[in-house]
């Protein structure tokens, strides 16, 4: 066993661990809320459009929906990974708080029209987000079982030449025994006429 093959066998045994869920959510939740924070800080709302609210919310359905759909059921990681990529990580990188306050900020402002836009647009557009996961989710199945197909087949392509070649090699031993059997059956070992030649009409020329 190679020193990678052990360390990942190793983590896969950590990562099974009754215990493992707790330090792995926080760790996710650490990466989660550093993300939220630095796109806040890259999309700062400055009394306007909370832009950086709905593009954190649009991503984090998309990926919940991936995580959910396709890493938990498709990959065969450990549960406390895949839980904690949901709980986690993307639970501390989405805010539905901030979204509430937001909008409750814009109804005390008298900003009811942007309220209604903000509303509207943050229901639509993370549903949509929710519904291209789970697309994406059903194209990488598509895309994996005609991955194992492909595998399948040219296995089953593999298998039949081989077979062809084996039975090509026998067909030729068979040819080769039948000649050389008939070779030694057209001989006389001990030294005496064949058949043929002790006939009676060979014997003197003519009776």
């Amino acid at each position: 066993m190679s020193a990678q093959t052990h360390t990942a066998a190793r983590a896969q045994k950590l990562l099974r661990r009754k215990g493992a869920l707790t330090p792995l959510i926080l760790v996710m939740g650490f990466i989660g809320a550093s993300l939220r924070y630095l796109l806040e800080c890259s999309l700062p709302a400055n009394g306007g459009f909370p832009a950086a609210t709905l593009v954190i919310n649009i991503f984090g359905c998309f990926v919940l929906e991936l995580v959910n759909q396709y890493v938990g059921r498709r990959m065969h990681l450990p549960g406390a990974l895949v839980k904690s990529l949901g709980v986690g990580l993307v639970g501390a990188f989405t805010t539905i708080s901030a979204f509430s306050t937001e909008c409750l900020a814009f109804l005390q402002a008298g900003e009811v029209g942007l309220w209604a836009v903000y509303i509207v647009a943050t229901l639509t557009t993370t549903f949509l987000a929710s519904l291209a996961g789970h697309a994406a989710c059903r194209g990488l199945d598509a895309r994996r079982l005609a991955h194992i197909e492909q595998r399948r087949k040219a296995i089953h392509r593999a298998h039949v030449i081989r077979r062809a070649k084996v039975m090509r090699e026998a067909d030729r031993a068979k040819g080769q025994a039948r000649n050389a059997f008939a070779q030694e059956w057209s001989k006389d070992c001990e030294g005496n006429p064949t058949a043929e030649d002790s006939s009676p009409e060979n014997k003197g020329g003519k009776r």
